[in-house]
């Protein structure tokens, strides 16, 4: 148990105002934390199960999702989060229920969300094996096409540019990163200007809700099928392809080249899931893009996780071997994908990727 720092009193004293809290969310007297540990996963988050018992005997079990030690750029604030997974939740998109927000400190130091607790698993190797790739690959396109029926115009006071000028606002933070380390990056320039390229005749369309991080690993899965979605801490408003191409690009199919949707599905499987709520076809054209895009900014995080070990101070095996390893590989794909023969011409301003 980790959530209190300092000695076991003090642990205990968060332990039971824990408890105390959540027995007025859920509406149960004296609830009593019999369980309280770190979930797999969450380089970005912690997660933790929650077992509990009430005086009757009544068995219940949450999820606590709280920031980890060290946030990276781009990665929502709890209440954000909260607000996006619960509009989400509202869509009728297969996700945890999200139970309450909580920005009142003296709980356990910072603030968290706590969610419902459902089954299921979310290691790639696990899902592998539970042999409903094709089945899985269609309800997560049912899903991900529900997300994106969620338009601006359901909520107040949110940014309304076009897909487009969000995209190019995306590609200028990209090139404003790497100018700021004062290095030179040419595989990531190169694709920058290759996204410029093809940004220039791309179709606008109205930004939609993005989950921003779907993927393999960020959803769970039984073997019935899709359990829910998880992991909501980089949604917002933006192009519904940028999931699309985020779920297909080639870093999260963990090697598994046959089977491109994620690792687990055929596109076929996984498009026709999400044309059946959509009512339109996939453009693999503008799936393509933003496989190039996703690896810019997978690109972008993994240097972000090697800073938070190396430069932050949060040492971490993982977090370091994400910084050192990841980058090489990404760099290799983005070359791969961005071959001279499909470059686009584009007359941009001179120092636009310098």
């Amino acid at each position: 148990m980790l959530l209190a720092p300092g000695n076991t009193k003090s642990i205990t004293k968060t332990n039971a105002t824990l408890a105390q809290f959540v027995s007025k969310v859920l509406g149960r007297q004296e609830l009593r934390i019999e369980k309280l540990f770190t979930m797999s996963g969450g380089a970005i988050q912690e997660n933790w199960k929650m077992d509990l018992r009430s005086v009757a005997g009544e068995q219940i079990c949450v999820v606590l999702r709280t920031d980890a030690k060290t946030r990276i750029p781009g990665s929502l604030l709890k209440k954000q989060e909260f607000e996006y997974l619960s509009m989400a939740w509202q869509a009728e998109v297969r996700v945890p229920e999200p139970l309450c927000l909580c920005e009142d400190l003296n709980i356990i130091g910072k603030p968290f969300i706590l969610l419902e607790h459902l089954p299921g698993t979310t290691d790639f190797d696990q899902i592998r094996q539970l042999n409903i790739g094709e089945k899985l690959g269609y309800e997560l396109g049912v899903e991900l096409a529900k997300i994106h029926t969620i338009k601006p115009q359901d909520t107040d006071n949110i940014n309304t540019s076009s897909s487009t000028e969000l995209t190019r606002q995306k590609i200028k933070s990209y090139q404003e990163f790497f100018d700021n380390r004062g290095e030179a990056n040419l595989p990531a320039e190169w694709a920058m200007r290759w996204c410029l390229s093809r940004l220039e005749d791309m179709t606008s369309s109205i930004p939609t809700l993005t989950h921003g991080d779907f993927r393999t690993a960020n959803y769970l899965a039984t073997s019935d099928g899709l359990s829910g979605l998880l992991d909501w801490e980089f949604s917002g408003w933006g192009d519904p392809y940028s999931d699309l191409g985020w779920f297909c690009a080639k870093c999260w199919r963990y090697g598994m080249e046959d089977t491109p949707a994620g690792g687990i599905s055929t596109r076929a499987s996984f498009y026709k899931g999400y044309r059946s709520v959509a009512d339109k076809d996939v453009d693999e054209s503008r799936v393509l893009f933003w496989e190039v895009m996703s690896h810019l900014r997978w690109l972008v995080i993994a240097i972000q996780q090697g800073d938070r070990n190396f430069i932050d101070g949060e040492k971490d095996l993982e977090l370091g071997l994400t910084g050192l390893v990841r980058p090489l590989e990404i760099e290799r794909m983005l070359l791969e994908l961005t071959p001279p023969t499909s470059f686009a011409s584009y007359e941009g301003e001179g120092d636009a990727c310098a």
